[in-house]
């Protein structure tokens, strides 16, 4: 560091406190623990504990006087930034940008008490007026979508806090769509629990599709419609059209949970290319697929899920 910081600042700002320990740090806790029973359950302890390092040391008292300063900071990781699209357009407003964050609140998985989010924990606690320290990095650039490209249809397909970057490029289009561009097709897969609960700006984005910048084909795996609960199951009974869209050279956009959305997502489309390529099979349809990734048509901007 480059200046004095109190206990409580190193620790509240610094370093990750909520993290499971790796192998390493592990062993190293194991090594350093003077209570041979105490040394000898840290040693047995399975890949899969769900305690966090803190959890470990609070839990095996012997730990406490054998741990100083230097030997914890060297357990500790510095904490990482968390990263978060921009969910605005600097078409609208340039010196404004918008975030759309789920707040993770959690009982923890060890049993302890409740577990919240880092990042998502301290924007929930901010008080309008105080400042926020980040940094605006460009977007990837596969992920990306020109309006200045028009005439390469557009499907999009989020969840949850996963529209962030949609929303932003819905507001791009309207934005060029109102300078008297003419711009090809764009489809809005977008899931969630319910209508009246978490449709994040439903009525700005049907003003977007009033104005023909986007096509909404919203999910509610609360309030299912024709048997749709999520984003994949309204893909495919719209098969057609979204077929359709693909021989137009269309670009996908995934963004969301990547541990069951995306894969639902994907198994979708290789569905659908099965059902549309004769005699296609399953290799055929993950050959297809990967092709579509590799030529930058298929990308996906996933987290893992809380």
């Amino acid at each position: 560091m480059d200046r004095p910081l109190t206990a409580r600042q190193l620790l509240t700002h610094h370093v990750e406190l909520q993290n499971r320990p790796t192998p390493a740090q592990r062993a190293a806790l194991a090594a350093a623990n003077p209570c041979p029973p105490e040394r000898a359950a840290l040693v047995a302890l399975p890949a899969d504990d769900p305690r966090t390092l803190v959890d470990l040391v609070e839990d095996h008292p012997a730990l406490r006087g054998a741990l100083d300063w230097p030997r914890l900071l060297d357990l500790l990781t510095p904490l990482r930034p968390r990263t978060y699209s921009i969910s605005s357009s600097p078409a609208a407003d340039p010196r404004h940008a918008d975030l759309m964050v789920s707040l993770l609140e959690a009982p923890a998985r060890s049993g302890k008490g409740v577990h919240r989010g880092v990042g998502s924990g301290h924007l929930a606690g901010l008080a309008p007026g105080d400042t926020v320290l980040a940094r605006v990095q460009p977007c990837r650039e596969a992920f990306r979508l020109d309006t200045a490209d028009t005439t390469t249809p557009v499907i999009m397909i989020a969840a949850g806090t996963g529209l962030a970057p949609f929303r932003g490029a819905v507001a791009d289009r309207a934005a060029a769509l109102a300078d008297g561009a003419e711009l090809a097709p764009a489809l809005l897969y977008f899931g969630c629990d319910a209508p009246d609960a978490d449709h994040l700006h439903a009525a700005e984005l049907r003003v977007a599709e009033r104005a023909g910048a986007v096509a909404l084909r919203p999910v509610f795996s609360a309030a299912p419609e024709n048997g749709a609960r999520y984003v994949q199951h309204r893909i495919a009974a719209e098969a057609d059209e979204v077929w359709a869209l693909l021989a137009a050279g269309a670009r996908v956009r995934v963004c969301g949970d990547g541990s069951r959305m995306a894969p639902g997502v994907r198994d979708a489309f290789r569905a659908l290319y099965r059902d549309r390529a004769p005699g296609a099979g399953e290799r055929d349809a993950e050959a297809w697929l990967d092709a579509l990734t590799a030529e930058g048509r298929y990308v996906e901007d996933v987290y893992a899920a809380g």
